[in-house]
């Protein structure tokens, strides 16, 4: 229960409160765990802990209640007029805000005046364009899990957005950890207790906030989730959402409409259906993939800059910006409508002038989305409105080019258009062309749509014109030149005189205020004018409510039109954005098929080669299939681009898979059902785990989960160990790889490890390549091309230099190297370091009765020698070397 000032005293009473404290409490203990703006006149006052909490969270100051008594009641608060920052500050810091407001008006109140909550905003149902992100959704999400399975829900408040999906089986818990990393929540609705599993309640820090919301588990009974599912949508059953037999998806998505419509106290009339998905639609990425691949963010600032997402955004709307975030992070797994949407893209890129046109109009297009959805929560400006009329202004530019298109998409498209032509015109009849911010503002109603109103204006210009010749009549009977006629909400009209004048004014003015230069008078006439005038003015205020709300409700009818026709739009931006970046940066059309091909011609990483435009990006082909071309085995020095080369890889499949042309001179790739990567290495300290344990558990997961139509990215495996422990891992990865049972997965395999180079002579589908350098001097270059056969040499001392290490360090590391290849390779580091050149005169390290050895080594021929073979002379000369004094 909630701390009150009478539970904090043991001898005091509600009774013994005040009716405002008392009115308080009742509203505090229907907010519950939210933090309470209770609105008090020109303010929203907070007491108690939440006034603690508030203070400390806005930086405002805490001041008390009943400060002389024994027990003053904390308490801090903000303006009205200012109210949504301060809201907007709370709720990213993840708190729950309940908004208690004055519902009558305190003039006409007898005695304490009614108030009640109106809305409980949170993280994820927070709606003012200044707390969220334009090209971002802002997701509530729920989660049902049962012993059979499992199901996840997301809704944008802002939006309408509103999906389901389910599971069910043992890999449930994975699929649920996948969408959660995919969605992002801001709020994440559990029962209470959570029967999720806990590593989704402990996100790494740094990767995206989560505020986690317990939820009463009766919301999530079938029976009750069902009748408010169909009560909300206004029908019989689910079976027209695809869900009526799904009990754990009806049960996510019933109890997270329980919550957004218990928070928000509104109709929600923009939730007008649910969209439910099957993951197998789409191509699998999980957390691991997202972050090493860096799809929406950057893996060092946890931002957008750096991102694929970022250099591939060429949208015009944000509606565009979130709809091209969602196919980014969902590639499709279904050729038809990945066939579609490249044909789309393909006419854009043909027809330059239908492209500008239309990206150039949708320019002028307005968040349709999220205007709707402040239509259904009352919250909608009259600027918004005159967005929304202008942004239909721009359909039939819009219609022109959807209906010169040739391809499915177009034409399925054209005949779906809405034109929404009487939509604008209601708009355009009732608002002013230029209003102002807000309705409080008044003259938002156009001059002439009203005559009841009109009236009322005129009245008001009348009775500004009254009070000017008042003004001037006044002047001319006192000689006070001054003399003025002003207006404030404590005394309405008032006379002010300087007083310097005070003895010419007449008898008839009765005194009113008193200021240090200036005394302020009324007259019977004046006040009479003013109750005429507040009257018809506040008669006017209400009328013009009044019609803008009938306006709003008018609107309301029509949402599902709005939002078809915003979605489209949105589509249509996306297509264009793909289609200008396809011509501006020359990428190709990827060939689409379910073969098991993946061909790339020149591919181009699409983030690097636009980072680095002051030098030539390096292309490289690729091929890779199931047949005879599984595993490409890469060696090759540090930063000679083994790494960007895998990576553009798999996000060049990504892009094909999305719908996008690629950064290639040509591509042919076959779907993949799922991209694995195992690159880069990160601590997660806070977890227990180190390098070494990350590497492993990725690999594991990799190859428990991959299927013969995955793309395998794996870099690097077993170096977070000692040297034989890791090659021997490495070894057994590749192995396994190549001999599964059921998949040859297309594989890159990148590794410093050049004894693995040996497999591709005895594995039929491996294959070696390298990333060739070139030596100059001393110095090393990087060609960054990647090209048959394995590498020779490590370059590790050249990569050291460029990085800056001492010359010092670099020079004493090259004596060391140029002794250790000359001692016997099979033989481990010695536990003594060579000495450095001053002690050239001491002993050698290695005896000459070695030099023998060292010749049969030499004389061996590696590439004649199978792995076993290989192993056992190795192990033959490593004991001989052991005898050696």
């Amino acid at each position: 229960m909630p701390k009150t000032a009478a539970s904090d005293n043991p001898g005091a009473t509600i009774t013994q409160l005040t009716p405002m404290m008392e009115q308080y409490l009742r509203m505090k203990d229907k907010a519950g765990d939210a933090l309470l703006l209770f609105r008090m006149g020109d303010f929203y006052e907070l007491f108690q802990d939440d006034a603690v909490v508030a203070s400390k969270a806005l930086n405002i100051a805490l001041t008390s209640r009943n400060k002389h008594q024994d027990d003053p009641i904390p308490m801090c608060g903000v303006p009205v007029h200012s109210i949504e920052g301060y809201i907007e500050s709370l709720v990213e810091q993840g708190h729950k805000v309940a908004i208690c407001e004055q519902i009558e008006d305190p003039k006409q109140a007898q005695g304490l005046v009614k108030r009640d909550i109106i809305r409980v905003i949170t993280p994820g149902t927070i709606i003012s364009d200044n707390a969220l992100q334009p090209k971002e959704n802002n997701f509530l999400a729920s989660v049902a899990v049962a012993a059979q399975g499992a199901s996840f829900a997301y809704i944008d408040v802002s939006t309408g957005t509103f999906a389901v999906t389910a599971w069910m089986g043992g890999n449930r818990t994975q699929a649920l950890e996948r969408e959660f990393d995919r969605i992002q929540p801001r709020e994440l609705l559990v029962p209470e207790p959570p029967p999720v599993p806990i590593s989704l309640l402990q996100q790494p820090p740094g990767t995206f906030n989560t505020t986690f919301q317990a939820w009463e588990r009766d919301h999530f009974r079938r029976e009750r989730a069902y009748q408010l599912l169909t009560r909300q949508f206004g029908v019989r059953t689910l079976e027209g959402f695809g869900c009526e037999d799904n009990d754990l998806a009806i049960a996510a998505a019933g109890a997270l409409l329980a919550y957004v419509q218990s928070t928000q106290q509104a109709t929600l009339d923009h939730l007008q259906g649910l969209k439910f998905y099957s993951t197998s639609d789409f191509m699998v990425l999980d957390e691991t993939t997202r972050q090493h691949l860096e799809l929406v963010q950057s893996a060092w600032s946890q931002k957008r800059t750096g991102s694929l997402l970022d250099v591939m955004d060429m949208t015009v709307t944000a509606m565009g910006g979130r709809l091209l975030r969602q196919w980014l992070s969902q590639p499709l797994y279904v050729l038809q409508p990945l066939q579609e949407r490249q044909d789309a893209v393909a006419e854009l890129v043909e027809q330059s002038t239908t492209r500008a046109t239309l990206r150039q109009t949708l320019e002028t297009v307005a968040d349709l989305e999220r205007i709707v959805g402040r239509v259904s929560f009352g919250s909608v400006s009259p600027r918004d409105l005159v967005a929304l009329r202008h942004s239909i202004q721009a359909l039939p530019a819009v219609e022109a080019c959807v209906r010169n298109g040739q391809s499915a998409w177009f034409i399925e498209r054209a005949v779906q258009w809405d034109s929404l032509a009487d939509i604008e015109h209601r708009i355009a009849q009732t608002i002013v062309d230029e209003p102002p911010a807000s309705l409080r503002d008044g003259f938002v109603i156009r001059p002439g749509y009203d005559p009841e109103l009109d009236a009322l204006r005129d009245a008001d210009a009348l009775g500004k014109d009254w009070l000017s010749a008042f003004e001037t009549q006044e002047r001319e009977r006192t000689g006070i030149n001054s003399l003025r006629i002003g207006f404030n909400k404590v005394f309405g009209y008032y006379i002010e005189v300087r007083k310097t004048h005070a003895d010419n004014v007449p008898d008839t003015y009765i005194r009113k205020q008193t200021l240090v230069n200036a005394e302020r008078f009324i007259t019977p006439d004046l006040k009479e004018h003013e109750v005429r005038m507040l009257r018809s003015g506040e008669h006017a205020t209400r009328l013009e409510q009044e019609l803008y709300d009938a306006l709003r409700q008018e609107l309301l009818q029509h949402t599902a039109r709005l939002q078809d026709m915003a979605q489209l739009l949105s589509q249509l931006d996306v297509l264009a954005s793909l289609a200008e970046l396809a011509v501006t940066r020359q990428y190709c059309r990827p060939t689409l098929d379910l073969s098991d091909r993946l061909d790339i011609t020149d591919g181009r990483h699409p983030v690097l080669e636009t980072t680095y435009q002051d030098e030539r990006f390096v292309p490289n082909d690729t091929r890779l299939d199931c047949e005879t071309n599984q595993i490409l085995l890469l060696t090759g020095p540090n930063m000679a681009g083994k790494s960007t080369y895998m990576r553009q890889v798999a996000l060049i499949v990504i892009m094909a898979q999305m719908g996008s042309f690629v950064p290639a001179e040509a591509a042919h790739i076959g779907l993949a059902d799922r991209v694995f990567t195992r690159v880069g290495a990160q601590d997660l300290l806070a977890k227990g785990q180190s390098t070494f344990m990350v590497e492993m558990t990725e690999t594991a997961n990799i190859l428990h989960n991959l299927g013969s139509r995955s793309l395998v990215l794996l870099d690097e495996i077993g170096r977070g160990t000692s040297t034989y422990d890791g090659i021997s891992i490495a070894w057994a990865v590749v192995e396994h790889l190549h001999h599964h049972p059921t998949a040859h997965p297309r594989t890159l395999f990148a590794t410093h490890y050049h004894e693995l180079t040996v497999l591709a002579t005895s594995l039929e589908r491996v294959h070696n390549f390298n990333a060739a350098v070139r030596e100059w001097g001393e110095k090393v270059i990087f060609l960054r091309k990647i090209l048959a056969g394995r590498a020779d040499r490590s370059y590790g001392i050249q990569v050291a230099r460029l990085a800056g290490l001492p010359l010092t360090v670099i020079e004493r590391a090259r004596q060391l190297l140029a002794q250790f290849e000359s001692a016997d390779n099979a033989q481990a580091v010695p536990s003594s370091p060579p000495q450095p050149a001053s002690a050239q005169r001491q002993l050698s390290l290695f005896d000459h009765a070695s030099d023998h050895l060292l010749q049969e080594l030499r004389n061996l021929s590696i590439d004649d020698l199978s792995p076993r073979e290989a192993l056992k002379t190795l192990a033959e000369l490593q004991q001989r070397a052991k005898r050696l004094p």
